[in-house]
């Protein structure tokens, strides 16, 4: 049976000492720290089952390194030993996180009983991670180059620390980033996914940040923005590089100083979530171009990830299709169906652009359109094979027709009064005679 390791921090090397002798009669391995700062660096590094730490030291309270140490790794277990010990001390010290709070002079045989309490305990944390990790990730990854981001993502998962995830769409950023929260402490807090690509500049502040009541024409009553809503829980920013540059600087002031500032306050309000990034641009090109802030890119880049494309990893290619072909006959109460040899050379000669969304696109029509037990027929590179049995005109010329179509019939509807028109519309005046004079219409 491995023994457990318990990692005794106190500025009083004489009591370390005794501590020390009496746990390892008990059967533990102990380490002993008399610096709690050199005990945060070493546990940047190194595993422990438990923690005990003195309350009063003077580089760090108690208290002040378990701040520091949910930042490294929330999940250990730590007992506060303190000689002035008072109720209120103990009630902030479990609050914060701690598993027990034990006065000197110690008594060894009631603290082996607490230590055995929270080794089981952490046990049992250990081992419902170890279940969700199984039961939540849809992750499959047989190939070198996913088994070594699957290991990476189970290390980091239980830190703070920011993250980047790049790659091309539809390699599964968002599915990496959710699976990053689920094995997280923050895995029963929310999940928030923004991609910055897909709402307007001039929304996205404050979508982020929320807004005061009276802030902006329209702002009726105070509305939490996204980040104050994943309190606690994680923010996946996807597409980043699309944020434009004066949100960049917003951005950076939050991963800084853990606080947001809504739209017309002038009070900052201090929020507690996890930024996972993703982009499928190339930030450092962008960085010379200007487009983004280095010192922005610094701060995401903390722990960089790179999902590859399908192409580059053809040994997921069958097992994901197995998966997908579960998982769309179990949605749609089919009977399970397997892959013909033809289907499987088929998916293994193809590039897929559209990565991993491509395949399963592709795999869900089969299942759906394949009668019988074996898929034969795949549909692969439609959107390349077909095309729009119409013409398209450009944009531009689309729009003035449409425009010139919409205010010939807005005038007939409002029999040519130009007020009426304005309120229908809710173009106003100056515009309307604008686009009438532009298109010649009387």
């Amino acid at each position: 049976m491995v023994k457990k390791k318990i990692l005794i921090i106190d500025d009083d090397v004489d009591i370390l000492n005794l501590m020390s002798i009496q746990l390892k009669k008990f059967g533990y391995t102990v380490i002993k720290e008399n610096s709690p700062e050199r005990a945060l660096k070493r546990l940047t590094k190194e595993d422990f089952d438990l923690i005990l730490v003195d309350q009063l030291m003077p580089e760090l309270s108690g208290l002040e390194f378990i701040d520091k140490l949910k930042k490294i790794n929330g999940r250990i277990p730590v007992i506060i030993m303190t000689a002035y010990g008072n109720l209120e001390d103990a009630v902030t010290a479990m609050k914060k996180g701690a598993f027990h709070y034990i006065t000197k002079p110690i008594n060894f045989d009631e603290l082996k009983i607490i230590i055995d309490q929270a080794l089981e305990i952490s046990d049992l944390r250990k081992e419902l991670h170890q279940l969700k990790t199984i039961l939540f990730t849809d992750i499959i990854a047989e190939s070198p180059q996913m088994k070594s981001i699957l290991e990476t993502v189970k290390k980091i998962a239980p830190f703070d620390t920011t993250v980047l995830i790049t790659g091309e769409s539809g390699t599964g950023k968002e599915m990496i980033a959710n699976f990053i929260h689920k094995n997280s402490l923050r895995s029963e807090k929310p999940f928030i996914a923004i991609n910055c690509g897909a709402i307007p500049p001039d929304l996205l502040e404050s979508e982020l940040f929320g807004y005061k009541k009276g802030a902006f024409t329209g702002a009726n009553t105070d509305k939490k923005g996204i980040l104050e809503e994943a309190e606690g829980g994680t923010i996946f920013l996807d597409e980043i590089g699309e944020l434009p540059l004066d949100l960049q600087v917003k951005l950076l002031r939050v991963l800084q100083e853990n606080e947001i500032k809504p739209l017309g306050s002038n009070k900052p309000k201090k929020i507690d979530v996890r930024f996972i990034a993703a982009t499928n641009r190339d930030l450092k090109k962008m960085i010379e171009e200007g487009k983004f802030r280095e010192d922005l890119y610094y701060r995401i880049n903390v722990i960089p990830i790179h999902i590859p494309p399908l192409r580059e990893r053809k040994e997921d290619i069958i097992p994901l299709s197995s998966f997908f072909i579960q998982k769309y006959c179990s949605k749609y109460g089919l009977k399970l169906k397997k892959l013909s040899d033809e289907a499987v050379s088929k998916l293994m000669e193809y590039d897929f652009p559209g990565n991993v969304r491509e395949l399963e696109n592709i795999i869900e029509r089969a299942v759906l359109t394949t009668e019988g037990e074996v898929i034969k027929d795949l549909e692969i590179g439609v959107s390349k094979r077909y095309k729009p049995h119409f013409s398209l005109k450009p944009f531009k010329v689309a729009k003035e027709e449409f425009e010139k179509n919409y205010l010939k019939n807005l005038l007939e509807y409002v029999g040519n009064n130009i007020s009426k028109a304005s309120d229908v519309s809710g173009i106003t005046r100056a515009q309307l005679y604008r686009m009438l004079k532009k298109y010649n219409i009387n």
